[in-house]
């Protein structure tokens, strides 16, 4: 029921900001960079995006590679393999990344759910700070509360409210200011360690020694009753931060799913023509694109010349890869209404995208058959969309 609920708050978070995109700035492209700054809200899609000017709105942005140089006057929403924030953002940062990197101050709350994060240590968050990962560093100060999962953790900050930390090992080396759970597989106090109230804690090797660590009358209780606490950790916070990265993921697909449709409908529309009596045919080329490209580089890579070549041609393969959800359902899109020989509005056409996105999303989570039938539907449209890259355009 949770998961339920998750899917259509973030679905209807997709729709509000679809019936807004038209008055926004919308940018697309293998590489963008935003130099000049932009007074409404942005939405980005591409391959690599810099942010080196101020935006006095929203940022929703699906990368590769993201990088925020200057100031976010409200909310960064963002979805990519790597984040690197070095502005400040104004409201709340919402992010699921392979690697996230937080270097400037952040006005609201932090919710991430990353492979790896590290927050520096010039860095003030004002609001809360909610993190699920597998390797989480946190060096800088924390206003609000702290509630943080992931495999290796490690905290040599401030944290001025409370803290509420899971983890396999934890290192603290930080001044922590409200009450403490700590529940770890193992739990590690460096020399800077200070608590100002009560611990509650719990680790495999039993006690801690917390002498030195404890200010005025704090105390460190070992609690057993954490360790059950721990052992939902392995599975509830794991599944928790895969959810955070998820929906964060489908909501920067969604964006992206607009752009194309609104932005590249001829394109797209082409590339749907005649797929249902040509699938195999496509399916066959997409599965081409998918074995051969990889291998075209690594022959590249073999000859000085070719090195460059190849790493442009592996660079576009993973950008393909990493939006391939999104690609499939604005093909997918096309390919319904030209079968169906319905004439859409682009709003309309948005609306379809998004929800194929959505069912090839939850259709992955089906063992076995799910990943199975979403790597046919993949390239089969990767196989449309090479079929009009190389074919000249239909005269409209």
């Amino acid at each position: 029921m949770k998961t339920i609920q998750i899917w259509t708050s973030t679905l209807l978070m997709v729709l509000l900001s679809v019936s807004s995109i038209f008055a926004a700035t919308i940018l697309t492209g293998e590489t963008v960079r935003i130099t000049e700054p932009i007074e409404g809200n942005a939405y980005i899609g591409a391959g690599t995006v810099t942010i080196d000017a101020i935006v006095n709105g929203d940022v929703t942005v699906g990368a590769g590679e993201i990088q925020i140089l200057d100031t976010i006057r409200e909310d960064l929403i963002v979805g990519g393999g790597r984040v690197r924030v070095d502005g400040v953002i104004g409201d709340d940062i919402r992010c699921g990344g392979g690697e996230v990197k937080i270097f400037g101050n952040v006005l609201g709350d932090v919710i991430v759910g990353c492979g790896t994060l590290e927050i520096g240590p010039d860095v003030v968050v004002y609001g809360d700070l909610v993190i699920a990962g597998g390797e989480v560093r946190i060096s800088g100060t924390v206003k609000g509360s702290i509630i943080m999962a992931g495999g290796e953790v490690s905290f040599d900050g401030i944290a001025e409210k409370d803290v509420e930390i899971r983890g396999g090992e934890v290192t603290l080396d930080g001044d922590i200011r409200g009450p403490a759970k700590l529940a770890a597989k193992e739990i590690v106090l460096r020399s800077n360690a200070q608590f100002a109230q009560d611990v509650r804690y719990w680790q495999v090797d039993g006690e801690l020694d917390f002498t030195g660590h404890l200010r005025g009358d704090a105390s460190a209780v070992y609690d057993t009753s954490l360790k059950q606490d721990m052992e939902k950790y392995d599975n509830k916070w794991f599944s928790k931060g895969f959810g955070v990265f998820s929906v964060y993921r489908f909501f920067a697909g969604a964006v992206l799913v607009a752009l194309l449709l609104w932005l590249f409908h001829s394109f797209f529309r082409r590339s749907g023509a005649g797929l249902p009596d040509q699938w195999i045919n496509r399916f066959g080329t997409g599965i081409l694109y998918f074995i051969g490209v990889p291998v075209a580089a690594i022959l590249l890579f073999i000859t000085l010349i070719g090195i460059p070549i190849g790493l442009f041609v592996l660079f576009f393969y993973i950008f393909s890869l990493l939006f391939a959800p999104a690609l499939t359902a604005a093909v997918g899109a096309n390919v319904w209404e030209q079968s169906r020989g319905l004439s859409w509005s682009t709003g309309q056409r948005i609306m379809v995208g998004i929800g194929l996105l959505l069912i090839l999303r939850l259709l992955m989570w089906i063992p076995v058959a799910g990943p199975l039938l979403g790597i046919i539907l993949v390239s089969i449209a990767f196989g449309s969309l090479i079929k009009a890259l190389i074919t000249h355009p239909a005269a409209e």
